[in-house]
């Protein structure tokens, strides 16, 4: 009896397990976050990363800013996303008008001039942030606003 009862529960873990492998790789895209890191671009440097939902920054610790990744909310595996390109909107504090940058890698600094003008009650929007994943697959994920204090 015992051994009837338990094949048919390890089928049920089975696929339920499977069923999560084999998500449409559409999915993956919906939810991608940017964080921001300071110091080298592979992460060795301290980390001042954005919590996910999150649109508050201290302007100190975003004028530090050298690079951004994208990454993948609460994924189990190793994932890593090239990040291709991102349109950046300066307004808020320190700007007259809305400003426009833009990035093509990871590196934040063709936007260091603007970067650094920010101040507590600039806002920063990352948008139209394009992603090479794994799969060499461009994504468009979706962006961040960040509200600085």
């Amino acid at each position: 009896m015992k051994r009837v009862f338990l094949l048919p529960l390890l089928s049920i873990c089975i696929l339920q397990a499977s069923s999560q492998l084999t998500a449409p790789s559409g999915s993956l895209a919906s939810t991608g976050n940017l964080s921001f890191i300071d110091g080298n671009e592979d992460g060795s440097g301290g980390s001042a990363q954005t919590d996910p939902g999150s649109s508050r920054m201290a302007a100190a610790v975003f004028k530090n800013q050298d690079y951004c990744r994208a990454e993948l909310k609460d994924f189990e595996f190793d994932a890593h996303f090239v990040i291709v390109s991102a349109t950046v909107y300066f307004s808020g504090a320190g700007f007259k008008n809305v400003e426009k940058g833009s990035i093509s890698s990871s590196s934040l600094q063709p936007i260091k001039a603007q970067m650094g003008r920010c101040q507590p009650g600039s806002v920063i929007i990352f948008d139209e942030v394009k992603v090479k994943g794994p799969d060499n697959q461009l994504r468009i994920i979706p962006g961040v606003s960040l509200v600085l204090y």
